[in-house]
Order: structure tokens, then sequence, then C-alpha cells
């Protein structure tokens, strides 16, 4: 009889073990399904805007659940494409809190409008519990209007050839853009083969001008300046033309001479004295050079410290020797004169050059 009722103990035991377990089952899926979906906890959407040109958007999300949980990102856009793909998880695979990231890339946005992305996130767990909720949009901006760049014509430059003693060339062309143009310049191609950029400046709708002075050319042989104009938009495009190339002479041998400020003096004050430098030089070697300066004409024009009339001096190789020319008119009106480098040798015709000034009255 004991027997019998361990045997009964140990029935009912299992028995209730198995109802335990039974009752169980239904309460895990109540728990995982219809009363606990999945909760969104954040979603959002980087950057929120991009340029035409395209880039990355990534999206990022935070979901809990206590079951497993598949979770996906809905896309709409403003031409009205619609696809979505599978979020996946990034941190603890055992945290009922998981973090998801998905990165896609926008291409280039062609168009003359703004182009939009949406994106909304829905989670969906083993038991069809599921979760939704709007991310946040990406625009990229729309494309920037075909740009042309400038064009640029009728590039030159003159006058063409200059003395041995330099001078100013005007640099001009013809410069349009289908926007604007916001710089235009020449750049002139030096004897040293360095570059010299000259602004030009609008003078009408389309034509620039610019001017460049040569430095005076002291060797025998003459010196060329290549001339390339250029035109520049507001979005940095170039365009370029050839203007041309312009030459200083060179000197007939080693001994030359420059005026300051050119031989024409101008006006001067009667009683008063106006000043020019006058420059020698030797590009020779190795040869001493003896020479005379002479001033001759109107008595308005004399060189300091000179004897009759000129100057004799010596001066030897790569050296220049500086003079100094007074000129004080004596009445109203104008005045002309000469003035001569030769060499004591004559192994080269001499220089000559006008000087000229014009006397006027003081200032009442």
């Amino acid at each position: 009889m004991r027997a019998f009722t361990n045997r009964r103990r140990a029935a009912s035991a299992i028995l209730t073990v198995l109802a335990a377990l039974l009752a169980a089952v239904p309460a895990t899926a109540a728990a995982c399904g219809e009363s606990a979906p999945p909760v969104i906890k954040s979603a959002g959407v980087t950057p929120s805007s991009l340029p035409w040109e395209g880039g990355t958007i990534t999206l990022t999300t935070e979901v809990e659940s206590d079951c497993g949980v598949e979770v996906y990102a809905e896309v709409s856009t403003s031409e009205g494409l619609r696809w979505s793909f599978q979020v996946l998880p990034t941190g603890d695979p055992n945290s009922d809190l998981r973090s998801y990231k998905a990165e896609i890339g926008a291409p280039p946005n062609y168009q003359e409008s703004p182009f939009g992305y949406q994106f909304s996130i829905r989670a969906l767990d083993d038991f069809e519990g599921s979760a939704e909720t709007y991310a946040g949009g990406t625009e990229l901006a729309a494309a920037p209007d075909f740009d042309e760049a400038p064009y640029v014509s009728n590039a030159k430059v003159t006058p063409t050839s200059l003395g041995t003693e330099g001078g100013w060339v005007t640099i001009s062309a013809d410069i349009s853009d289908d926007h604007s143009v916001s710089y235009a310049f020449a750049n002139i191609m030096l004897p040293d083969e360095t570059l010299k950029e000259v602004p030009l400046e609008p003078v009408s709708a389309s034509h620039y001008v610019g001017h460049y002075k040569a430095l005076a050319n002291y060797g025998t042989a003459a010196q060329k300046y290549p001339v390339t104009v250029y035109g520049q938009d507001e979005a940095g495009q170039l365009r370029s033309e050839g203007a041309g190339t312009f030459s200083v002479a060179g000197r007939p041998g080693p001994l030359s001479l420059e005026i300051e400020r050119t031989g024409s003096i101008g006006n001067v004050t009667v009683g008063r004295t106006a000043t020019r430098v006058i420059t020698v030089h030797n590009s020779g070697a190795t040869k001493w050079i003896k020479a005379s300066l002479a001033a001759a004409g109107s008595p308005w024009f004399v060189l300091r410290n000179a004897s009759g009339g000129k100057i004799e001096f010596s001066i030897g190789p790569g050296e220049s020797r500086r003079f100094r020319l007074d000129i004080t008119p004596a009445a109203l009106g104008p005045a002309t004169s000469t003035l001569t480098l030769s060499r004591a040798d004559a192994a080269q015709p001499p220089f000559v050059r006008k000087l000229s000034a014009t006397g006027i009255a003081p200032a009442s």
C-alpha cells in the first residue's frame, strides 16, 4: 500500500511539471508577440543635405525587443521611387536594445531642381510584432547652371617693337562670358623666362586694356616678350589667346644712353629748374671705354659739371654712370636741344637724343 501511494505522488509531481511547462509556452508567445512588439527607441539620417555631386547618407536606429527582430529601411524619393533594404545590427547581440546602421551612396543630381530622399524604419519580430517610425530625409542640391569658360578674342599688343630704351606697350582683348568675367589679365614672358602678370581693366562691356613698361635693353641682341591674354569667370574657369610678341631693340655697341622719363621734359615754370637723370651704360665684358656727353641747342639745357657744354669720362665694363641735365626756361614758349653720347674711338655711331621743354608763367 505504501509503494502505491509513493507511485501516485511521483506521477502527480510529473504532471505538475508538465502543466507548468505547457503553461509557460503561451506566456512566452504572448510576451514576444501581441503584448510586447518591438520598440524603436531612436532613428535618424545624416546629413540632411548634400551638394549636387552626391555623397554618403548614413541611417542609424535603436530597436528594443526581447525576441528576434529584423530591421528594414523604407526609402522614397521626390520622384516617387520606392524601395527597402535590411539594416544590419551593430553592438552587443545579446542585448534587448540593439543599434543598427546602414550607409547608402547618393549619386549626383544632374537636374535643375533639388532631389530628396525620405527614410522610415520598420522593425519585425519573430512573432509578427512590428513597429515603424519616420527617420528623416536628405536633400541633394540642384545641379549648377551649365557654365562656359570666358571667350577671348582680338588679343593684341601695341607697339610690337620698341627702341633700346624700352617703353610702354598696350595690351588689349575682347573678353566675354555667359555669366560674368571676374578677372582679366595678361602674362608676359620676360627675357629671363619669368612671367609678369599685368591686370587688364574693362573700358567697355567686353573690351579690356592694360599697360606694361619694358625696361631698356643694354645688350646687342633684341629682346622678345611673348604675351598671352586670359579671361577668368566666377567659377574660376580660364580661357586664353595669344596676343603676339613685342621686342626691345638691341644696341649697336656696348655703350648706351637712357634719359629719365624721356627727353620730352614738358612744362617748366620760367625761372625754375627741372632736372633729368642721364644714365650711360657699358654692357661690354672686358673693355674700358672713353666717351663724352654733350648738350647742344637752347641754353636752357645744361649738363651739370660740364666744361664747354661737354663732359668727358671713362666707363668700365658692366658699369653705369649717371649724369644730370638741368632745364631752366628763360622765357615763355618751347625750346629744343640735343644730347649726344660719343665714343672717343668712334667704334660705334654716336647716340643722339632730342630734348624739348616749354616755359610757362608762374602761378598767380
